[in-house]
C-alpha cells in the first residue's frame, strides 16, 4: 500500500494478573545439556551481535564481519531483483516483503523465478467466512508482518500471472487455495529495528538481498521522488504515513546534498530502496533512496522489520503440520517477569495427528523473541489426551541457541516419529542470558516467551481473532509446578479470556517412510528436503503478524495504508503503449551524483544466451553480426547489457559505434533507460516484442 492516513492509536491487551504473579517465585535449574555450558562470548562469536534489550526492539544476526562489508552494494546491480511494479491498493505490506522473497530466490540462485501475486496475499490477510483471521477487507490497510504468516504457512507466494491483482473475487482467491500450491515456503526470518547495527542491516541485505522494513512516507520529504528524508522525530503518531518497502543496498558515500525537501542530513550515506509506485516515476527506474538519518526508517511502531533468510522448496514429498495457520500475532511472556521470576525452563507444545505417511520429522520452525536463551527441541508423547508432564518420556532431537529474534529453523537429522497424536515441544531456558547480563548496565531483561496467534483489539474493534481452540497447545513451566497445562484452560482461568491463542510451532515432515514402523521416535538418514501446505481449506486461510515489541506494548504497530495516490499509471508492456522515452538529460544527472551502485537494474531472472546464428557467419557477404540487445557485444543478452544501457544513459561510461545500434532495442535512434527495461522484460519472459536476442547481419 502506499501511506497511511488517520492511522489508529491501537491498543493490544496484556491481562497480567496478580495471581500470576504471586504462584512464579520458583528458579528453574535445569538446562539443555549440549547448551548449559555456553556463554555470552560464544553468543557473540556466533551471531556478530551483544544481545539487545526487548525494549530496543529485535535484534539482527551478523552474517558476516564488518570488514566484509563494501561502502555501497545493490542487489539490483547484481541481478537479484526483479522490476518494479506499481501498486493499485493498499498492499505495500505485501509487496514489499514478496519482493524480498523474490530476491532471497534469486540470490540462492533459483531459476525461473517469476513476480509473485500481492493481491492474493491481500485476500489472505483478510476476514474469513468463519469470523476468524485479520478483521480487514482487501481495501484496508495491512500490518507488514500480516505476509510473514502468509508465507510461514505456506500459502503463498503464489505467481502473478496466476493471479493477477486485478482480481477482486473471494471465490476465485477460494479457488485458488485448492488449485494453486506454492513452490516455495518460508521457514527463517530475522527480526530487526531502528536500534539494531547499522552493519548487521547491511549483513542482512549483503547476504539475503534485501530486508522488509517501514517509513513515515509523507512525500513533503520526498525530492522528486528519488531522495527521502524526515528528520523530524516528534511526528504525532495519528499523522505518520507509514509505507512498507524492500531495500535492496547501500551506499555510504551517497551525498546528503541530494536530499532538499525538508532539510538536509549531517551525514552523506543512504538506503536503496525497490518502491512499488511504478518503474517510470523516476529517471531511476522507481528506485529511491532513503538517508540513513531519517526518523521513522526501521522503526517499531509500524511493527518490525526483518529479512527473509530461509526456505524450503514444496513439492508432494512433505508436509507441513501447524495449529495456528496465521503466525505470530504476539509474544506468550505471561509466565516470566523481572519482579516475580526473572528466568526460567518453559516447554512450549503443539499437538500434531502424525499420519503413516507423513511422520519423518525434517524440521521445526518456531517463533521468539527470546534472544541469547538455549532452547532444545523434543517429540513428546501423549499421557492420556495431553502431553507427558514426565521428562524421561519425550526425545531430544535438537539443541540450540536463539541467535536471532523472529522466526526459527530446527534444521537436524530426520527423525521417525510414531504414527498418531504426539507434540513437538520447544524447550526455552533463558537463565544463563538473564545471569550474565542482568547486573550490566543498560540490561533490559528478555522474557522467556514464544510467539503466539493470540488475538488483538483497538479499542472496542478487534483487529485479529484467532483459531485457537482446546487440546491444541500445552506448556510446562518448571519454575512453577512442572505440569502440563492446556493454554486455552491458562487464558481462561488467569485472564479471563475465552479467545486466547495458539503457539506458533510447526513441524516439517517426509513422507519417506521405510516398511518397518516404529514405535518410538527414531533417527533415519536424511531423506529429501521439501515442503507441501497443510490440508488447505477455502474458509481458513492464515494471516500473519509478530509481536512490535518485546515487552509488554501499549500499541500495536501502525497499519501501512493510504486512500490516494501519488502515482503516475504505469504504462503497458505492448509496443503501442510503451512509455515516451526517457534519456537522462546530460545537466541533470551528473556523473558524480550517479555511482555504479546507484543504478539499479531491474533483473528479474538468470540471464539468458542468445541464440547463435546457424549459418551467417559462413556467409563471404556479412561484414559484421550482432544480436539485438547485446550491448556489451559478448554474444549473450543479460543484466550487464541492461547496466551499461543505463550507464550510457546516466554518463557514466559511454557506448559507440556497433554497441549503440545493438543497444537501440526500439530502433528510435537513442538509447535509454527504455532501452534497459525491455533487456529487463526479456530476461524476465515478460515481453519480446522488439526481438531481442535476434542476429542481425550486416552485409557489404
Amino acid at each position: 500500500m502506499l501511506f497511511c492516513k488517520g492511522v489508529l492509536n491501537v491498543k493490544i491487551h496484556r491481562k497480567l494478573t496478580a495471581a500470576i504473579l504471586a504462584i512464579l517465585v520458583l528458579i528453574s535449574t535445569i538446562f539443555c545439556a549440549s547448551a548449559a555450558q555456553k556463554e555470552i562470548a560464544l553468543l557473540s562469536a556466533k551471531t556478530g551481535l551483544i544481545p539487545l534489550g526487548s525494549d530496543a526492539g529485535f535484534s539482527a544476526t551478523l552474517p558476516v564481519t564488518y570488514a566484509d562489508l563494501p561502502s555501497s552494494f545493490s542487489s539490483a546491480a547484481e541481478g537479484h531483483v526483479l522490476p518494479v511494479r506499481q501498486q493499485n491498493a493498499n498492499t505495500c505490506w505485501a509487496f514489499g516483503t514478496l519482493s524480498s522473497f523474490e530476491t532471497l530466490l534469486l540470490c540462492n540462485g533459483e531459476e525461473n523465478i517469476k513476480a509473485f501475486a500481492p493481491q492474493h496475499a491481500n485476500f489472505w490477510g483478510s476476514k474469513r467466512a468463519d469470523g476468524t483471521g485479520w478483521q480487514r477487507d482487501i481495501n484496508n490497510g495491512g500490518y507488514s508482518y500480516i505476509p510473514l504468516g502468509y508465507l510461514t504457512s505456506w500459502y503463498g507466494p503464489v505467481n502473478e500471472e496466476d493471479f493477477p491483482e486485478s482480481t477482486k473475487s473471494k471465490d476465485v482467491y477460494n479457488d485458488s487455495l485448492k488449485t494453486l500450491t506454492p513452490q516455495y515456503g518460508l521457514t527463517a526470518a530475522v527480526f530487526f529495528n531502528s536500534d539494531s547495527p547499522r552493519d548487521s542491516i547491511k549483513s542482512l541485505i549483503y547476504n539475503y538481498g534485501s530486508v522488509v522494513g517501514n517509513f513515515n512516507a509523507d512525500t513533503q520529504y520526498m525530492t522528486d521522488y528519488t531522495n527521502f528524508y524526515c528528520g523530524d522525530h516528534t511526528i504525532a503518531t495519528n499523522q505518520l504515513q507509514g509505507h512498507c518497502v524492500s531495500i535492496v543496498g547501500w551506499d555510504d558515500n551517497y551525498p546528503k546534498e541530494n536530499f532538499t525537501a525538508k532539510g538536509t542530513p549531517e551525514n552523506d550515506g543512504a538506503w536503496l530502496i525497490k518502491n512499488s509506485w511504478s518503474r517510470y516515476i523516476n529517471d531511476i527506474g522507481g528506485y529511491f533512496w532513503i538517508s540513513y538519518e531519517d526518523a521513522w526508517i526501521f522503526d517499531s511502531i509500524f511493527g518490525p522489520s526483518y529479512a527473509l533468510t530461509d526456505y524450503t522448496e514444496i513439492n508432494d514429498q512433505t508436509k507441513l503440520y501447524q495449529n495456528e495457520q496465521d503466525g505470530a500475532t504476539y509474544e506468550f511472556s505471561y509466565l516470566t517477569g523481572q519482579s516475580s521470576n526473572p528466568y526460567a525452563e518453559i516447554t512450549y507444545m503443539n499437538v500434531f495427528d502424525f499420519t503413516e505417511e507423513d511422520r519423518t520429522l525434517d524440521k521445526v520452525v518456531f517463533e521468539s523473541t527470546s534472544y541469547g536463551a538455549d532452547y532444545t527441541v523434543y517429540y513428546i508423547p501423549l499421557d492420556g489426551d495431553k502431553p507427558s508432564g514426565n521428562k524421561e518420556d519425550w526425545t531430544e532431537l535438537y539443541c540450540d541457541i536463539i541467535d536471532h529474534t523472529g522466526y526459527i529453523c530446527a534444521d537436524f537429522e530426520d527423525i521417525i516419529l510414531p504414527a498418531g497424536k504426539g507434540a513437538i515441544g520447544i524447550c526455552i531456558d533463558n537463565e544463563i542470558t538473564y545471569k550474565l547480563n542482568h547486573k550490566k548496565e543498560g540490561y533490559t531483561y528478555i522474557p522467556n516467551s514464544i510467539g503466539v496467534s493470540e488475538w488483538l483489539n483497538s479499542g472496542s474493534r478487534m483487529l485479529f481473532v484467532p483459531e485457537a481452540d482446546y487440546g491444541m497447545c500445552y506448556f510446562m513451566d518448571t519454575s512453577w509446578d512442572s505440569k502440563v497445562k492446556d493454554v486455552m484452560s491458562f487464558y481462561k482461568q488467569y485472564l479471563d479470556d475465552e479467545v486466547g491463542g495458539t503457539f506458533v510451532i510447526k513441524a516439517i515432515t517426509q513422507n519417506e517412510v521405510p516398511d518397518d514402523i516404529p514405535t518410538s521416535a527414531t533417527s533415519t538418514s536424511a531423506v529429501t528436503t521439501a515442503t507441501l501446505p497443510s490440508e488447505t481449506t477455502t474458509d481458513k486461510p492464515a494471516p500473519v503478524t509478530s509481536a512490535p515489541v518485546v515487552t509488554d506494548p501499549t500499541t500495536a504497530p501502525i497499519p501501512t495504508e493510504t486512500t490516494t495516490s501519488p502515482l503516475v499509471t504505469e504504462p503497458s508492456s505492448s509496443i503501442t503503449t510503451d512509455p515516451t522515452e526517457t534519456t537522462a538529460p546530460t545537466t541533470s544527472i551528473p556523473v558524480t551524483s550517479i555511482p555504479v551502485t546507484s543504478i539499479p537494474v531491474f533483473t528479474s531472472a538468470p540471464a539468458s544466451s542468445a541464440t547463435s546464428p546457424s549459418t551467417s557467419t559462413t556467409n563471404p557477404d556479412v561484414v559484421q553480426m550482432y544480436y539485438i540487445g547485446d550491448a556489451d557485444l559478448n554474444n549473450k543478452i543479460n543484466v550487464k547489457d541492461a547496466t551499461l544501457i543505463q550507464k550510457h544513459a546516466a554518463e557514466i561510461t559511454r557506448m559507440e559505434g556497433l554497441q549503440l545500434v545493438s543497444a537501440d532495442i526500439n530502433g528510435k535512434g537513442g538509447v535509454n533507460v527504455q532501452d534497459a527495461t525491455l533487456i529487463q522484460k526479456f530476461i524476465a519472459g515478460i515481453s519480446n516484442q522488439y526481438k531481442i536476442g535476434d542476429p542481425v547481419y550486416i552485409f557489404s
